[in-house]
């Protein structure tokens, strides 16, 4: 199979509403989806490395777990509602690395933008200045700003 960068970097489009886009997926039972923390290991390439390191040092200790619970209970729901899905764990790891970086304080203080923005901004200049490819980086900052967009109709 050839390699496709839309789906591998998460640009398939999926639907926003959570009553269409779990209506054919049921809530799994607890005896049919038990999971342990192997069910869910972490990226380690060099990139996510140098990018955790960063996201440490810039976010507090709340918002620093808070981002790795995202990357689990992401998987966790791919895994027991949508197994079919194909993407990339280490892009949707970043992405949850970073989708509250525009917080940190540094960031938050030097602009007007949303932290949203600002943050997805400097998700994709750190993910390339560290090596990522532009497609990665795109797929990081494009979720991050979308993250906030909960609304069912624009």
């Amino acid at each position: 199979m050839a390699f496709d960068p839309v789906t591998h970097y998460g640009f398939t489009a999926v639907p926003r509403d959570p009553d269409v886009l779990f209506r054919n997926h049921p809530t799994a039972g607890v005896e049919r989806d038990e999971l342990t923390v192997n069910d869910f290991p972490l990226p380690d390439s060099t990139l996510v490395q140098s990018v955790k390191a960063f996201v440490k040092r810039e976010l507090d200790e709340q918002t620093y777990n808070h981002s790795h619970r995202v990357y689990v209970y992401g998987v966790a729901l791919t895994q027991t509602h949508f197994p079919q899905w194909s993407y990339d764990k280490e892009t949707y790891y970043l992405a949850c690395l970073l989708h509250d970086i525009g917080t940190a304080t540094k960031f938050l203080a030097s602009t007007k933008m949303s932290f949203e923005f600002k943050g997805a901004i400097v998700a994709r200049d750190l993910i390339l200045q560290m090596g990522g490819i532009e497609d990665q980086a795109d797929s990081v900052c494009d979720a991050i700003i979308r993250h906030q967009d909960i609304f069912v109709k624009g």
